[in-house]
C-alpha cells in the first residue's frame, strides 16, 4: 500500500467523487459508528435525494402521506457533510450538476444498505 494510501486511510478518507466542474469532495471510510449515525439521520426518509430537490409541501391525500420536501431535503444536506470529509457549501451545493447529483444518490446507498 502507497504512503498516501496509508495516510488517507488513517484519516479515514475514502475514495473521491465529483459533485460538479471543480467540485470533488472525498468520501469518509464507512465505519459501524458511521453507518449507525446515517442510518438514524435517515429514518424515515423513503425518497431519493434526487426526487427531493426543490419540491414544495406535499399534503396528505388518499393515495400519500403529507411529505415536508424543504425538510427531507435539508436531511440529505445534513448526511452528505457526515459522509464527506470536506463539506459542501450552500454555493458548491447550488452548483452541483445532474452527474453530482446521481454520485450523491449512489452515495448514501453505501451507507444505508
Amino acid at each position: 500500500m502507497s504512503t498516501d494510501k496509508q495516510l488517507d486511510k488513517t484519516l479515514n478518507i475514502g475514495t473521491e467523487i465529483r459533485l460538479a466542474e471543480g467540485i470533488k469532495k472525498h468520501v469518509k471510510i464507512g465505519t459501524i459508528a458511521l453507518i449507525r449515525q446515517v442510518r438514524e439521520e435517515m429514518d424515515g426518509v423513503v425518497h431519493k435525494f434526487s426526487f427531493s430537490i426543490g419540491r414544495k409541501k406535499w399534503e396528505a391525500t388518499e393515495d400519500r402521506e403529507a411529505v415536508d420536501w424543504p425538510k427531507v431535503e435539508d436531511t440529505y444536506k445534513k448526511v452528505f457533510n457526515l459522509v464527506l470529509v470536506e463539506e459542501i457549501t450552500e454555493e458548491e451545493y447550488e452548483q452541483i450538476d445532474q452527474d453530482g447529483i446521481e454520485e450523491l444518490d449512489k452515495l448514501l446507498d453505501r451507507f444505508l444498505f
